[in-house]
């Protein structure tokens, strides 16, 4: 472990790394289906899979020997986020705007596939995250595919929560191969229209390979957590917020930005404690300056433990996530409103999974016989200004020569 005193000058996005071998796994996928499926998940699972699919007989199978107390978290967690995501659902909006009625109606995507990592560890709390808000958007079709745990099941507690959204179907694979599967479908994988989700390199890196034939929430990883501190915050819980975000892996970035020199010591010490992650420490002249640099950053989490978080919340621009006061990171990691965020800089033009990413605006305009005069001549001379004739002409004669022709 190293404390550094000082940012790194960049962060390294390894994606091109993997590029060429994760191209292979999905052109096997593509040409050889559920073969190739099982070929790969032998050779980095170590699994002869019996079983891809997983229907919903399945799951109740696979989840029989579910640990309780871990199910009754998953319900309690699953009510707190199906709660407050049924709030954010939007309406359709109809405006008469120069006597034509026009508007967006919001319509859900069909089909999702939710990638739910696994492994040495596996993340239930993100099929809640990305599973409730898809489920209250009015996805038609979830489906889930995650790293196998035997040759027919995946992990207990995913099959549960899977169960617990309705999910239509899992499939017992993981890795790259799997998103290869959604992406262009399989004898057993069924074709998805959006792929939400963390994972590894691996699976960024075919998120990113497969764009040009399904949409994607985003290339997610690793974690990132930006604290500001000043004098008033308390170094135990910066510290134990700072190692809490370094959990998720080697490669997190984790950055205490601060303005006081006690605070920037204290936190040192502390994580002197934690041998298996770098951290990053950047003394500031000003809250103000810890700002904009954050801002820069623009960081996955950010915290802010200051005096008066309310005063600079607002200035917090590019952020997945915000922290505010004493409140743990960690509460997004669980009860929301979501922890599959924006990484890399992306929080400068995305944010936070929300029901949005399960739902597309419609455009529509209806009854437009009291269109405006001066509009509808607007809208015919643009037309052959840019040499769209019969463009014009297919207005032109709904309206019985209203306009007189002036190009």
């Amino acid at each position: 472990m190293t404390v550094y005193r000082g940012l790194p000058p960049s962060r390294p996005i390894e994606i091109e790394k993997v590029l060429n071998d994760v191209i292979n796994i999905i052109d096997l996928v593509k040409s050889r289906g559920d073969a190739a499926l099982r070929e790969l998940t032998l050779k980095f699972d170590g699994i002869n899979l019996e079983r891809i699919a997983l229907d919903r007989d399945a799951l109740r199978e696979c989840c029989k020997d579910v640990d309780s107390r871990v199910a009754k978290a998953v319900e309690k967690l699953f009510d707190v986020l199906y709660e407050f995501h049924k709030n954010t659902l939007p309406k359709d909006v109809i405006v008469n705007v120069g006597g034509i009625n026009m508007g967006y109606l919001w319509r859900s995507i069909y089909s999702v596939g939710v990638y739910v990592p696994g492994g040495k560890k596996t993340y239930p709390s993100t099929l809640l995250m990305a599973g409730v808000p898809a489920k209250i958007a009015g996805v038609k079709k979830i489906y889930v595919a995650s790293p196998p745990m035997t040759s027919a099941c995946v992990n207990p507690i995913v099959a549960y929560t899977a169960q617990l959204l309705e999910v239509e179907e899992v499939y017992n694979v993981g890795g790259a191969q799997a998103i290869a599967a959604l992406a262009y479908g399989t004898e057993s994988v069924k074709k998805v229209d959006k792929i939400v989700g963390p994972g590894n390199i691996y699976v960024q890196a075919a998120k990113f390979a497969v764009q040009n034939v399904v949409s994607i929430d985003g290339i997610e990883g690793p974690t990132e957590l930006v604290v500001i501190a000043d004098e008033s915050s308390n170094a135990e819980f910066v510290a134990l917020d700072m190692m809490a975000q370094a959990e998720h892996g080697k490669g997190t970035f984790v950055v205490l930005l601060t303005n006081s020199d006690r605070i920037a010591s204290e936190v040192a010490t502390i994580l002197e404690k934690d041998v298996s992650h770098d951290f990053y420490i950047v003394k500031v002249d000003s809250i103000d300056s810890a700002v904009n640099i954050a801002n820069e950053l623009a960081p996955e989490h950010l915290s802010l433990h200051v005096s008066n978080p309310q005063k600079y919340i607002g200035r917090i621009v590019n952020a997945g996530a915000i922290s505010v006061g004493t409140e743990p990171p960690t509460l997004i990691d669980y009860v929301g409103p979501n922890h599959i965020l924006p990484t890399n800089r992306w929080a400068r033009s995305r944010g936070a999974l929300s029901i949005y990413d399960f739902l597309k605006p419609v455009s529509v305009i209806f009854d437009s016989a009291n269109i405006d005069d001066k509009v509808l001549e607007a809208v015919l001379t643009l037309a052959r200004y840019e040499g769209f004739e019969a463009h014009s002409q297919s207005v032109e004669t709904r309206y019985g020569g209203r306009v007189k022709r002036t190009v």
